[in-house]
């Protein structure tokens, strides 16, 4: 297609370039930061943006007549552009391109509907990226930002049963990043300022419990009927003696861990103790189970292929902080501070568009707390920055240097929500 379409020859070169600096760390010269030692290549952003520049302007140039004679044209760009944007955390310029989308696709709603193979290769394409910026503003938001996430439905076309494994990638993030936001909504509800009247402020939250509860197990039942049509080739491996679990491919052990992910998000152990108090969270809770069951697929997997298969979905840094926020068992959290730091000294920038060596702080400050039977549900930023700056000479759009960490003391009826500054 690039041959007669020069837009898309420059958008994918815009991307290419883009992965290229950022997977080819450079030493900066004068850091005033130990997490700012390293940028991507210069060189490598430089061509990036240039190609960028350029096919922004190709598109810009375009008729109105152009949009309809050449939609798959337009819509890959658009795709393109998206990705790029998600790989330098600019969340400004990605929802740009995607109420771009959303235009484009609002002008075609019929052929969009009938799930013609390229148009569905490109939505699963698209609709993979914004899973990825919807988890990215989730970590690290304020409280009141996470309290508004939206919901991201899915396409018409992709509603059908999924056919491929890219496909069931797109089914499982959906309900994976629903039920994650079902979960931490409830939970966060019991760190805001309480209502004038406690009346008034118990009757919210045991509605808000109820509702969770019950969407939550709507969301069990879609994934329990993907888990049942899972073909063989993608699930799990369990070699006799081994601890780690193992995949045919890479791509299917991420697929899992999506998979444990959600099924995390669904447990309402954490819920039923925040909304009763007396309630006491014993080991062994099945948010645990799940927890120890995504380290081990962590585990399994290589690391370096992590690193450069991750850069356009949720990498495994992003879902073992997911994980660590739901599980209380101290070694789980520790497994899961060695693998980050395993990471950090193999590759130390980032991983499914997440910053490792930043991921690694929290979860230090997480274990750190638990150790003294302060268990962490939530995470969030004292003030909101609106997701930072795009990542054009660093590795983090955020310059994260303090949190809020949201739990409960264990063994009391008391919460508590401290800031922390991180040890990065």
């Amino acid at each position: 297609m690039t041959a007669n379409n020069p837009i898309l020859n420059d958008a994918i070169l815009a991307l290419s370039a883009c992965n290229i600096g950022r997977f080819y760390s450079e030493r900066k010269m004068h850091p005033t930061e130990p997490m700012e030692l390293l940028s991507p290549s210069l060189i490598h952003q430089t061509r990036s943006q240039l190609f960028y520049s350029s096919a922004i302007k190709k598109l810009t140039a375009m008729q109105p007549s152009d949009y309809n004679q050449n939609p798959t044209i337009i819509l890959t760009a658009l795709i393109l552009f998206a990705h790029l944007e998600s790989a330098m955390g600019n969340f400004q310029g990605f929802y740009c391109h995607v109420q771009g989308m959303m235009n484009l696709l609002e002008g075609r709603r019929e052929r969009e509907g009938t799930g013609e193979g390229t148009i569905t290769s490109l939505l699963t394409s698209w609709m993979q990226i914004r899973y990825v910026v919807w988890w990215a503003r989730a970590y690290f938001s304020s409280l009141d930002i996470h309290q508004h996430l939206p919901s991201i439905p899915i396409p018409i076309s992709l509603r059908k049963s999924p056919e491929t494994l890219h496909e069931r990638r797109v089914r499982v993030l959906s309900i994976m990043c629903e039920s994650h936001r079902l979960n931490f909504k409830a939970v966060l509800q019991h760190f805001r300022h309480p209502a004038s009247n406690p009346e008034e402020s118990d009757r919210d939250l045991d509605a808000i419990y109820a509702d969770s509860s019950f969407l939550l197990a709507q969301q069990a039942a879609i994934l329990d009927d993907c888990l049942l049509h899972l073909p063989s080739s993608e699930q799990p491996i369990y070699l006799d003696g081994a601890t780690n679990i193992h995949f045919h491919s890479h791509d299917a052990a991420l697929n899992y861990a999506y998979y444990v992910v959600a099924r995390i998000m669904q447990c309402t152990g954490v819920l039923q103790l925040l909304h009763s108090q007396s309630t006491a969270l014993q080991d062994g809770r099945e948010e645990d189970l799940w927890a120890q069951t995504l380290v081990q697929i962590a585990q399994g997997i290589d690391m370096q292929t992590c690193v450069t298969r991750n850069s356009y979905t949720i990498g495994f840094s992003g879902l073992l902080l997911a994980g660590i926020l739901r599980c209380r068992i101290l070694s789980i959290g520790l497994e899961i501070q060695h693998w980050l730091q395993t990471l950090s000294d193999l590759h130390p920038t980032e991983e499914g568009a997440f910053p490792v060596y930043q991921t690694l702080s929290v979860v230090k400050v997480i274990n750190q707390l638990r150790m003294v039977g302060r268990d962490v549900f939530a995470v969030t930023q004292p003030v909101d920055d609106g997701g930072g700056n795009p990542k054009v000479t660093a590795y983090n759009s955020q310059s994260i240097r303090s949190l809020l960490f949201h739990g409960r003391y264990r063994g009391r009826d008391c919460l508590f929500e401290e800031c922390i500054t991180l040890g990065i």
